[in-house]
């Protein structure tokens, strides 16, 4: 395999790790933001309360299953089960594009 920057593979780490924990970070301020008022952001957002709090708890909890290593892989899919939810929602619901 060709490897244009040989020196930066010993980074590989530490790199996955970091964007680990930013993905980690901004599903957690979401999720949090979500339990805070799920009423307001239920209006905010077009759903029912009680879906905004079940979208709230598992950006809490997949966030920090791929923050801290616990069923990553698990805690990943969820995470992009939310975000697709979330695309198709902004694309063909509130036709606001990409």
């Amino acid at each position: 395999m060709h490897v244009l920057f040989p020196a930066l593979l010993r980074f590989s780490d530490v790199g996955l790790l970091l964007l680990r924990l930013m993905v980690a970070v901004v599903f957690f301020a979401s999720g949090l933001n979500h339990l805070k008022d799920p009423v307001a952001r239920a209006q905010s957002i077009g759903a029912s309360p009680r879906f905004t709090v079940f979208l709230g708890t598992t950006e809490v909890l997949g966030s920090t299953g791929v923050a801290l290593g616990i069923l990553t892989q698990l805690a990943a899919i969820g995470l992009m089960l939310i975000m697709l939810g979330a695309i198709q929602k902004k694309i063909f619901v509130w036709k606001s594009g990409f």
